[in-house]
């Protein structure tokens, strides 16, 4: 089901979620361990990694064929306009994918990807003595 243009979506959505999770796990850190002390940063990561695994699991569950809804965005970004000067894409051999590009069952599995990959790195690094 993986093919080759579907990496660069894939890494894209890895890197945003790692990102963002771990600003959360930050967050955490910073304004719930003065009030609960013996919650550490590995205690989020770990919780992260196993929502991860969770969002993976209904993916999952959704590439078998059960009807679960998709989250939409708020607010679904303006195309540029057609310039007038060349793209980067001119000049490679394959053209450039966009998650928004690939089709359900394609975007579902980057998903699943991408949550693998985050939940993987956010338990290991709660092994990670902080």
């Amino acid at each position: 089901m993986f093919q080759r243009y579907m990496i660069r979506p894939t890494v894209y959505k890895t890197f945003t979620r790692c990102v963002l999770m771990l600003l959360v796990a930050l967050l955490w850190n910073r304004f719930l361990r003065p009030l609960m002390p013996h919650i550490t940063l590995n205690w989020a990561f770990t919780a992260i990694g196993f929502l991860f695994f969770l969002c993976a699991y209904i993916i999952r569950l959704r590439l078998d064929g059960l009807r679960i809804p998709r989250m939409k965005p708020l607010k679904r970004p303006r195309r540029d306009p057609y310039r007038a000067y060349g793209d980067m894409a001119d000049y490679l051999d394959e053209p450039v994918v966009s998650f928004e590009d690939l089709d359900r069952e394609e975007q579902d599995v980057c998903s699943l990807l991408a949550n693998l990959i985050c939940g993987i790195l956010f338990l290991a690094a709660s092994f990670l003595p902080l």
